[in-house]
């Protein structure tokens, strides 16, 4: 990165950082009672703190994305090796969702929650997903503790 760039991107850095603490400081100039008790003061002082957040995180993750996107069109083999993983999740997604059962949800007293429906298949296929990512995660890393250990 440019010593230009670097200096404009320490800028936008720095006033984000400020107008932060600025909405920072009248909340807690006002404090929490006075803001707790009156809809009025949290709408004029905590609100706008909010959208300013959202704002942030919506810019941040564009520019995460446009440049990831730039860097993955500028270098195709790692476009290639990006696209597989993709692929390898979406296939990992799609063996647990069609593996999972669409049964009914009951708790333990036996009362049923939820009657058999395409609901509760997506939610048996996202628990079942989230621990063979964790298992297949866990299994690298002890894979690659052991290999550290031996060299």
């Amino acid at each position: 990165m440019s010593e230009k760039m670097s200096k404009i991107l320490m800028l936008v850095s720095g006033a984000i950082g400020v107008i932060a603490i600025f909405f920072l400081a009248r909340i807690v100039i006002s404090g929490d009672d006075p803001i707790k008790a009156s809809a009025d003061l949290q709408s004029s002082i905590v609100s706008p703190f909010i959208i300013f957040s959202i704002i942030i995180l919506v810019l941040t993750a564009v520019v995460t994305v446009v440049f990831s996107g730039y860097t993955l069109v500028q270098q195709p083999e790692q476009l290639k090796k990006s696209l597989m993983g993709v692929g390898v999740l979406g296939a990992l997604l799609l063996i647990t969702y069609f593996v999972s059962p669409n049964s009914q949800v009951v708790d333990v007293t036996g009362k049923v929650l939820m009657e058999e429906s395409n609901t509760s298949q997506v939610i048996s296929a996202a628990i079942s997903y989230s621990f063979v990512l964790g298992t297949i995660g866990l299994g690298f890393f002890l894979w690659d503790f052991v290999k550290s250990m031996v060299k």
